[in-house]
């Protein structure tokens, strides 16, 4: 949505991630100090890991230079090796899964179960063989798995679990927080994350192994004689295994900052997504995405309203592009099931198959195959959510007064 051409165009609130002074300064004194790296476990680090093991519980957490290398770290950390199985959602971003590939396992996709897009025991066992390794939920857009069940279900079946909490930040499930739950778990601090130091990702876990074998992967030999956890593998440290996965120290700092005040991001997000849910879904044909009793959302990386296209009397596209006339952000999901992509499909090149010898592994899939997802995918509606960290009343007010026009425009 160009507002900048649009007259109608309503006044947006400042796009997240957004700093306070205090951390902007802080940023500005490492740089001027000459601290752009750190081979060690400095001060800007050591807080946001201790933040982040802290909140989730853990005994341990570990810095990256992206949620993806997190992800990396925490599948071979685990012991994932080639031909490994691997239960992932369709319905996730791509970096849950590809991840998997430079290890040569195998990801599994798996539908979604109810109708927050997310899978349930039901899907994943479903797609389960006696080659299953492990399995990675995604609490998508913020709403928590039934980690209950989810957990009882890897454990009865000797499966790793793995959370994938990167559009989760201070959510829970039944009073626990998300991240809390699986073997280890990771979090994405980037982009337009409701915790953000630009590019960086935090896994967390209680195991000292994979503690160890994360320090070895991603991070340099200094950091790894000083936190390597497991006494055994330290001898290790001198060589490692010479990913160079590490955060900067500057973007530790800009993530700790929203570490520090999450319970406050959370609130008002929280308190500005209600609201533009309440005046949404009192228009003919939306509806939200429902929430787990058991759930909170935290700092919701998305927020999606549902479309009843027979209801409304057109398709979500024809309302996104009656919204998009009206000056108003909305969208499809940024991310689309994963069956949908070129890597599943059933029509992918062999060239690409060639050069990427680990894509040979996975199923293919055809566009009617996992449809909860698919179906889910094509009939949410994406709300401007990383406009709504701090407060935006007005803004609600305006934009629901403005959908509702947009929503006559289509129906009549």
């Amino acid at each position: 949505m160009r507002a900048a051409s649009n007259p109608a165009a309503l006044a947006l609130p400042r796009q997240w991630p957004v700093y306070d002074r205090e951390a902007i300064r802080a940023c500005a004194d490492s740089i001027d100090d000459g601290r752009t790296f750190d081979y060690h476990h400095g001060e800007e680090l050591a807080e946001l890991e201790r933040l982040f093991a802290d909140r989730c519980a853990r005994k341990y957490a570990l810095s990256f230079n992206s949620g993806t290398s997190a992800l990396f770290a925490a599948y071979f950390a685990s012991g994932l090796r080639a031909g490994d199985e691997v239960l992932v959602p369709t319905y996730t971003f791509l970096a849950t899964a590809s991840p998997l590939l430079l290890l040569d396992a195998v990801p599994v996709l798996c539908d979604a179960g109810d109708a927050t897009g997310n899978v349930t025991v039901e899907t994943l066992a479903a797609r389960l063989s006696e080659n299953t390794r492990a399995v990675v939920v995604t609490h998508l857009w913020g709403h928590p798995c039934d980690m209950s069940r989810i957990g009882q279900w890897a454990t009865d079946n000797d499966l790793v679990l793995i959370e994938d909490c990167s559009h989760a930040h201070g959510a829970t499930w039944d009073g626990r927080p998300v991240g809390s739950f699986g073997h280890s778990a990771i979090f994405s601090v980037g982009a337009h994350k409701p915790v953000s130091g630009g590019l960086g990702g935090i896994l967390v876990t209680d195991d000292p192994e994979v503690q160890s074998l994360a320090t070895l992967l991603g991070h340099p030999n200094q950091r790894s004689r000083e936190t390597i956890a497991r006494p055994d593998l330290r001898p290790l440290y001198d060589f490692g295994l010479g990913a160079n996965l590490r955060m900067s120290p500057q973007a530790a700092i800009l993530a700790a900052s929203h570490m520090r005040r999450l319970d406050d991001i959370v609130a008002v997000k929280t308190d500005n997504c209600e609201r533009l849910l309440r005046g949404l879904e009192a228009l003919p044909g939306i509806a939200r995405v429902p929430q787990h009793r058991l759930a909170t959302l935290g700092g919701r990386y998305g927020c999606h309203v549902s479309v009843d296209a027979e209801r409304l009397g057109c398709s979500r596209d024809a309302l996104v592009a009656a919204l998009d006339r009206r000056g108003l952000p909305a969208r499809a999901p940024a991310t689309a099931p994963l069956h949908l992509t070129s890597a599943y499909s059933a029509h992918r090149p062999r060239a690409a198959t060639a050069a990427l010898g680990s894509l040979g592994r996975l199923d293919t899939h055809l566009a009617g195959d996992l449809p909860n997802s698919a179906g889910l995918y094509d009939s949410w509606l994406a709300l401007p959510a990383t406009r709504l960290h701090e407060p935006a009343h007005e803004f609600v007010h305006a934009y629901v007064a403005a959908a509702a026009n947009a929503v006559a425009d289509v129906a009549t």
